[in-house]
Formats: C-alpha cells, structure tokens, sequence
C-alpha cells in the first residue's frame, strides 16, 4: 500500500480536534443582513435542529471544521468538483448596470506546485470522511491534470477495499481547436464509499432501439440461460439497459437554458443522475466547492437535504439567486428556509453593505 507523506501531515491530523474546537462558533446565519446594513453584528447564531438549505460562504476547509461538531457521520452523499490543477485562473466578465468589468471566479495555480494542490485536496478529503454516514458516497470529480494523483489520496483516506467506480463522464459536445493530441472529451468521477454498507440505486436508461435478449437465472449464484421444457433458451425483448461506468451526458453551452456563465458550470443531468444513483429521498447531500449550486437545485428538485459551500462571492450570489428564483417559480413556501452562512469577517461584511447580493449582475466566462 502506497503512504503519502510531507512535511506537516502528521500536525495536521494531531491537530483536527483544536481546529474542530476552534471553529465551532466561528459561522453564523447572516441572512437577516443581506436585507439590512449590517451594525454591531445583527445575525443569528447556529441552529441545528434543521440541518437543510444551508448555503456556507467561506473557505471549505473551515466549513468542514464546523461542521463536523454537528454533522460527523450525517451526510449521505458528497459530491466535490475541486479545482483540475489546471495551474490556470478563471476569469469573468460582470454585467453591472450596463458597466462591465473582469475578475477572478475562482483560482486554480497553487504557484503550479503539485505538492501544495495535492496537500489542500489531502485534508478536505480526511476531513469529509468523518462527515459521512454510514451508508455514505463521495464523488469525486477530476480531469486529466490530477485524477491519477488523487486516487492515490483516496485508496490511502478511504481504503482500496472501498473503491467503487471510475465514472467517465463523456461529453461529446464539446469543441476542440488542439491539433497535437486527441482532443480531450472526458472527465472522471472516482467513487468510494466510508463502509461496505453503501448502495447504489440501480438507474435504467432507453436504448436507441429495442434489442432482442437471452433471459438469465440465478442459480446459486451464477447466471444462467433460462430453458423452456423443451431445453430451448429463452429471449426476451429488452427496451432499456442498466447504466455502466461511462455516461454520455453533453457539456453545459451558453445556448442552454440553464446556462449561468459560470466557469466549469456542469450539466443537470450529470448531477441529477450521481444523486439519484447515490441516495434516495430526504438524505443529506453536500457539495464543498458548489459553484453556480447545480448540486443543490438538483438535489432540491429530487427531495433531497443539501449544504453547499464557496469561497467565491460569485458562486454564492448565483447559487442563492437560482434557488430563490426556483422557489418563487414553484411557489414553495419552506424558500424563508434557505439560509446564508458565514463567518463575517470586514471584507465580507463590505460586500454585503454594498448590496451585493440585491444587484442584477449578468456573469459570462472569459475563455
């Protein structure tokens, strides 16, 4: 069994109790503030009996800390989509007003240091397995730049007994200008589970025609043919197959409706099918780098309990503005639920004085 180590791993771990500790009383509902300026600290302080519709703002290894004076081994499924170390920054463009101007969505350089990209991804992912349930999934999602690495990370935290799937996400949509090597139209998504006491919800989907198919018994444990009296196999007509390990879900466009123009924006449908195939009705669903809150709205709309968390101001504003106008389109009326976290500290209390969170901002990626 491979061991990573560097320098610092084994504080890091001695260390995970005082931090707990440290960050227990650190993160606060401000939700009251968006609609008021905020003076002498006018937000409410943590509420646990509803662990739902909880949208952190802030660095997620705090959040992690934070949560798991409350939530270890609550959380059914984690669904993570983590800078690629792609050693690139990610701009946008910001409509405000019809003034438009640049700024970073999110960083993705680490000074193009493996050791410290990895070293950031070690911790959160020690850190989420204790949040997990006992039946509890993580998915998490790469690209070429890093995945073999991260596998690794993942047999050593959640052991090689407990590696579920590769998924391989194709997206077959997707332009390519590269002419010096096939162009790239994948992503991976590595599945583990905490225990053996996971279960996958089995997922149908329709063939582009029905096909005619040997009907099977088990028998003992192995599959065989079924006969009729006579000893003749017998077929069936099979309209839909068992979902496999590579999925061919299109790349999100601007042309969609769901488009945000956010960077790295995923598709409903790939999340619509990780949540289904990973927890059923009323389990708790987290996603530690949310984005524009596809992992939400989508558990949202599949009945599902969700906490979401960003470092970004822009993901928070566009993640909140999506389920509020989600929750006015259906007239839902537990909306008063959804609750804004944070840890306000000078710079994020300027922003929120500012009415960030009230402007019309229309947000385009810069390629």
């Amino acid at each position: 069994m491979i061991s990573i180590n560097w320098e610092g791993k084994d504080k890091f771990i001695s260390n995970i109790e005082k931090r707990k500790q440290y960050f227990s009383n650190i993160f606060k509902n401000i939700t009251s503030c968006l609609d008021n300026s905020i003076t002498n600290e006018r937000y409410t302080k943590c509420s646990i009996k509803n662990w739902n519709r909880k949208l952190f703002w802030g660095n997620n290894i705090e959040i992690i800390y934070y949560l798991l004076n409350f939530l270890k081994d609550k959380i059914d499924l984690v669904y993570i989509d983590p800078p690629f170390f792609t050693r690139s920054n990610y701009k946008i463009q910001i409509n405000e007003d019809k003034n438009l101007y640049e700024d970073i969505a999110y960083y993705d350089t680490w000074n193009k240091d493996i050791n410290s990209y990895l070293q950031m991804l070690y911790k959160r992912l020690f850190l989420i397995k204790s949040l997990l349930s006992e039946k509890g999934l993580i998915f998490v999602h790469l690209d070429w730049h890093a995945n073999h690495y991260v596998k690794i990370i993942l047999d050593e935290i959640f052991g090689t007994e407990n590696f579920i799937n590769s998924i391989v996400w194709y997206y077959y949509n997707k332009y390519s200008a590269g002419k010096m090597q096939l162009p790239r139209a994948h992503d991976d998504i590595l599945v583990y589970s905490k225990t053996k006491h996971y279960s996958l919800n089995e997922i149908r989907v329709l063939r582009k025609k029905p096909i005619k198919q040997l009907k099977r018994i088990n028998v003992n444990g192995t599959l065989k043919n079924l006969k009729d009296r006579y000893g003749k196999v017998i077929y069936r007509t099979v309209k839909d197959k068992k979902i496999d390990d590579v999925w061919k879900i299109p790349c999100l466009q601007p042309a969609s409706k769901h488009w945000l123009g956010y960077p790295t924006q995923k598709h409903p449908k790939l999340l619509e099918r990780i949540i289904k195939l990973g927890s059923n009705e009323n389990d708790l669903i987290a996603d530690f780098f949310c984005g524009s809150g596809t992992t939400l709205i989508t558990a949202e709309r599949l009945g599902r309990k969700w906490i979401g968390s960003d470092i970004s101001k822009y993901a928070i504003y566009l993640t909140r503005k999506m389920l509020l106008n989600h929750y006015e389109e259906f007239e839902n009326l537990n909306n008063k639920n959804l609750e804004l976290w944070a840890h306000l500290d000078e710079e994020k209390k300027k922003i929120i004085n500012s009415n960030f969170f009230k402007k019309e901002l229309k947000i385009q990626r810069i390629k």
